[in-house]
Order: C-alpha cells, then structure tokens, then sequence
C-alpha cells in the first residue's frame, strides 16, 4: 500500500510539473508554434461547428480566371483553396485565437496602455489595440529573423515589409510579410500575413511560397506574386468580426 500511496504520489507531482511548463507567454505566429500553447488555434463557440472560412469569406470572390472555396475540413486548419481556372495553386490559412489564449497579445495590450480586465473592444482603446498589434508583428519579425539566420547562415538575407494598416473587413488591422533572399537576389521564400483583434478574438491570416511550410502557401513564387494583390482586396471584403450566430 505504501509503494502504491508513494508512487501515485511521483505521478501527481508529474502531472503538476507539465502544467506548470505549459505556461508560456511566447507568441504563436499562426504556422509556426513558439511554446506550450495550443496546437490547434482555439476556436470561439460560434466557430466550432462550422467552417470558419465558409463564414469569413461569404460572396467575396476574386476576378476570372481566379476562384477561391474554403477547402476540405478535414485539413490541418482552417484553410482557402485558391484555383487558377480549375487548378488548385495555393492556400490561404485563417487562424482565430480567444485573447484568453493569448498572452503574449495581452501582454501587448497592457503596455500599450490598455487595463487587464478593461473591454478591449471600446472605441477609446483603438488606437492602443493598433500599437499592440504592430508590436505583435514586430514580434513575429524579430522571431522569422532569428529563426532563418540559425537555419541558412548568410546564404539568405532576411527582408521584412513595414506593416501596413489596411481594412480586414469591418475590422481595422495590419498587412506584413518578409522574404528570404538568396545571395544571387532569387527569392527563397515570401511571406505575407494580415492581422486584426476584435476584443475577444485574433485573427491571422497567412499564406507563402516557402517550400517548408506545411500549410498556407503556393507551390510557386510567380503564382503567389499574382494572387497577393486579389488576396488584398479579398480580404478587405470578408466577414470579419465573423458574427455569433443566431439561434
């Protein structure tokens, strides 16, 4: 009875350690996780049961020969097929995070002057959630820059986008990206990425030529240089904040 009472001891002590570890305050930056957070983004309740592109896109299509469509569900995330005439040439990754997920952007919230349990939401606090946002990006560059200088060395320059404030459908947020350049100035890589918080919930959308990447992304650079500028307007027309739905 002892052995069993010492070694049910050793397990919950165990169990206790892994909690304490999974908490992080490091960023995820949609495709690439930086600590013990979810793998999967957590979904709001009104997203779980539904395909969250199916709600954001709504009637928004881009220009003939282009045509987009949320893709099968049963994908690694939430993602958007991209179709140049009949054929799939890229996809388009939608991530939405619950700020509780998040504290690498609470954190961002309170140093730009934003009180903890404040209504993130409120007209008076958009200019600090836009400072928290474009510090969130600077995160992400400051995370990519280390990441490809420990993988490639200085075969490749990293490159990064000032981020922009542009209209992610009703919402106000920021378009950024980088690109990895080789020493003979091709692109190895190119980015883009749009980012936007309603008060309760982020949203990051990304995609990439980046033959490493796993999701989001095109399978060559020419096609995703012609697609960026219909993504753009795309994403200035989707349904964002998406809606609780009505019961």
């Amino acid at each position: 009875m002892t052995r069993l009472l010492v070694r049910s001891l050793r397990f919950g002590c165990l169990a206790i350690a892994l909690a304490a570890v999974s908490v992080s305050t490091k960023p995820v930056f949609g495709d690439r996780l930086l600590a013990a957070d979810p793998i999967k983004p957590m979904l709001p309740a009104n997203l779980r049961e539904v395909s969250v592109w199916t709600r954001a896109l709504g009637k928004a299509q881009p220009p003939s020969p282009w045509r987009v469509a949320p893709c099968d569900r049963s994908s690694k995330a939430p993602m958007l097929c991209v179709y140049d005439q009949q054929a799939l040439v890229g996809t388009v990754e939608l991530g939405t995070h619950l700020i509780s997920s998040r504290p690498d952007l609470r954190q961002k919230l309170k140093e730009a002057g934003i009180p903890a349990k404040a209504n993130y939401a409120a007209p008076k606090y958009r200019k600090q959630v836009a400072i928290a946002l474009k510090a969130w990006v600077e995160d992400y560059y400051a995370f990519f820059k280390d990441d490809r200088k420990t993988a490639y060395g200085d075969s490749i320059t990293f490159a990064s986008q000032p981020p922009i404030q542009v209209s992610l459908g009703k919402l106000k947020g920021f378009r950024y990206g980088f690109s990895g350049i080789k020493q003979d100035k091709d692109i190895h890589e190119q980015r883009v990425g749009y980012v936007a918080f309603d008060g309760a919930t982020l949203y990051i959308i990304t995609t990439a030529f980046d033959a490493t990447s796993e999701t989001g992304k095109f399978k060559t650079l020419e096609d995703f240089q012609r697609f960026e500028p219909h993504l753009a307007k795309l994403i200035a027309r989707l349904q964002l904040p998406i809606a609780k739905r009505s019961r």
